[in-house]
């Protein structure tokens, strides 16, 4: 895995990408503006952020999973250095257990953030892996911390950016946890991603779907047998269609009602 940072915070803010989200939409938005008043705003995010480093899918030795094109960002159990909000792509989240079983936690799409829990643990509390080429905005925390103590409001911003994070992650969770059966709660994952990447795209009917068929398995808990058949029955009934990685959801309001089964 390699990062490179491609765009500077000057070029970055006079040139939009529709590939990136845009920065009004981003969680990180609280920590990436100036503050004060617009008559005497002082902007300090040169001293700890990096926007729209690229991280490439160059193979990676330390990978410890089964698909080569997959890069990590950071790694579980190591010291904390950084927060990061994606601007591209899309990350999972791999923790491993005490007995070195690995899972998936989660997924992180456009404008959402990964590692903010790592500022009580102190080390990350899981691996952030890319499917394919994406990109983040990356805060260093112990300058972020340096110029909290010179601007108290700084820090007021970072309380409120971790609260509501706190919340969507909440919502998240409660969107696919207590499905009775294993249709209900594919219906719930498809859209739940759906509506996350909808603040990026605008669509929240339409997806690009980076991520595997075994990863998306994985992280409800069933067989990839068993998601390729619910997948082929929601196409079969109307439900939905795949198009090579594009998801598109046909009818949102039986997939809600299946969903609140």
């Amino acid at each position: 895995m390699t990062l490179s940072s491609k765009t500077t915070k000057k070029n970055a803010t006079q040139h939009k990408h529709p590939r990136y989200v845009d920065c009004d939409n981003c969680s990180m938005q609280a920590i990436c503006q100036p503050i004060g008043s617009d008559n005497q705003a002082i902007d300090l995010t040169n001293n700890y952020l990096t926007r729209r480093v690229e991280v490439s899918t160059e193979q990676s030795s330390s990978l410890p999973l089964n698909q080569s094109t997959d890069a990590i960002l950071f790694e579980q159990a190591k010291p904390l250095t950084a927060i990061f909000a994606v601007c591209s792509g899309t990350f999972k989240l791999c923790q491993k257990n005490d007995e070195g079983v690995e899972r998936i936690v989660g997924f992180r799409f456009p404008g959402e953030l990964m590692a903010e829990d790592a500022l009580f643990l102190e080390t990350y509390n899981y691996s952030a892996v890319a499917l394919g080429d994406n990109s983040v905005c990356e805060v260093f925390v112990d300058s972020l911390s340096a110029c909290s103590q010179l601007a108290p409001e700084l820090q007021q911003n970072l309380i409120q950016l971790l609260t509501k994070q706190s919340y969507e992650q909440q919502r998240n969770a409660q969107a696919i946890t207590g499905k009775k059966s294993a249709d209900c709660l594919l219906a719930a994952f498809l859209l739940n991603i759906c509506q996350r990447n909808a603040k990026h795209s605008g669509n929240e009917t339409t997806i690009e779907l980076t991520i595997s068929r075994q990863d998306i398995a994985c992280f409800l808990g069933m067989r990839r047998e068993t998601l390729s058949r619910l997948l082929s029955k929601f196409q079969h009934e109307q439900l939905i269609s795949l198009n090579g990685k594009q998801l598109t959801l046909l009818s949102l309001n039986h997939l809600k009602q299946l969903s609140n089964q």
